[in-house]
């Protein structure tokens, strides 16, 4: 994985912004990594390689606020991409034993929750999923089987539904928060995006540069911020 140039980042988040959020983190996907399916690795392989093109982009560091349930109060936290990226799963295919039967299932992917997400309800997802999942063809009653994949995969991928700890100074009060990878990485790439158009009509105003040419200052456009603003 590569970091993107900033002219390739601004062009990918122009691109990317009409689309969807799947659609919008598959193409930052493809962008850092030339000839990636994001839609065939496991989910929380595609996270982690989400994380990890956050690290190459804005470092390690994750800092962000959550409002507590108990008082409303904000709480800060602190996160780092290492510490999130070591729940990223090891093998996408095991061994499911359920009702001594034994079965061979592998991690859903990004495609597989696609194709559920268009299905009637919830029960009709699951039941999809389950198909899509299974290698082999269930020995054992469904209802035993899903029950013991459900089980299997939230084990098996933790970074699948990455869940954050937080506890409250006020008033003492612990709660669990949903950690999405890519929704965490499009907020800071629209914020870094906003910033950098700031940043290119303040320098092309005093300098007459193109955009092109402030894009490629790399470090330097800093200097020259400070100088215009000084």
């Amino acid at each position: 994985m590569s970091a993107p140039t900033a002219a390739e980042l601004l062009g990918a988040w122009e691109r990317s912004a009409p689309l969807g959020p799947v659609e919008r983190e598959d193409s930052l996907l493809r962008l850092a990594e030339p000839g990636l399916e994001p839609a065939e690795l496991a989910v929380g392989e595609r996270d982690a390689r989400l994380l990890e093109l956050r690290e190459l982009l804005f470092g390690s560091e994750l800092d962000g606020i959550a409002e507590c349930p108990g008082c409303g109060e904000a709480v800060e936290y602190s996160l780092e991409t290492r510490d999130l990226v070591a729940g990223r799963p090891e093998h996408g295919a095991f061994d499911l034993v359920v009702a001594g039967h034994t079965l061979r299932a592998r991690l859903p992917t990004g495609a597989d929750l696609a194709e559920a997400a268009s299905a009637e309800d919830l029960d009709a997802a699951r039941a999809l999923l389950l198909e899509r999942c299974l290698v082999d063809e269930p020995g054992a009653p469904a209802a035993e089987v899903a029950a013991a994949l459900a089980d299997r995969l939230a084990e098996a991928d933790r970074l699948a539904d990455a869940r954050l700890s937080l506890a409250c100074p006020e008033c003492r009060h612990e709660w669990t928060v949903a950690f999405q990878a890519g929704a965490w990485l499009w907020s800071e790439l629209e914020a870094w995006a906003w910033r950098t158009l700031l940043d290119v009509h303040t320098l092309a105003s005093a300098y007459g540069w193109s955009e092109a040419e402030i894009l490629a200052l790399g470090p330097r456009r800093e200097l020259y911020l400070e100088l215009v603003g000084g």
